[in-house]
């Protein structure tokens, strides 16, 4: 899925209360995908060409946004709000 009409969706559900509905960056898009993954988040920056602490960063905002506390709430919330598919 391409990163505007995932936005577009978090947009549309923007003021229902849900924790999904802050917009997600270009760079938080494409880190959850790999959130549902077995890759550790070393990986993760590795496959992606950048630093750990970028990820980890990544993964805060998204876990803030999801109103998530762990990865495994992050992608079942991504999923709840397809943004994942699974």
């Amino acid at each position: 899925m391409a990163a505007r009409p995932l936005r577009a969706q978090l947009s549309r559900q923007r003021g229902t209360g849900s924790p999904g509905a802050s917009a997600l960056t270009a760079a938080e898009l494409r880190v959850l995908p790999l959130l549902a993954t077995h890759l550790s988040s070393a990986e993760i920056a590795a496959e992606l060409s950048v630093s750990f602490h970028t990820i980890k960063s990544q993964q805060a905002s998204l876990y803030r946004k999801l109103g998530a506390s762990s990865r495994s709430q992050a992608v079942a919330r991504a999923r709840e709000l397809g943004l994942l598919e699974g």
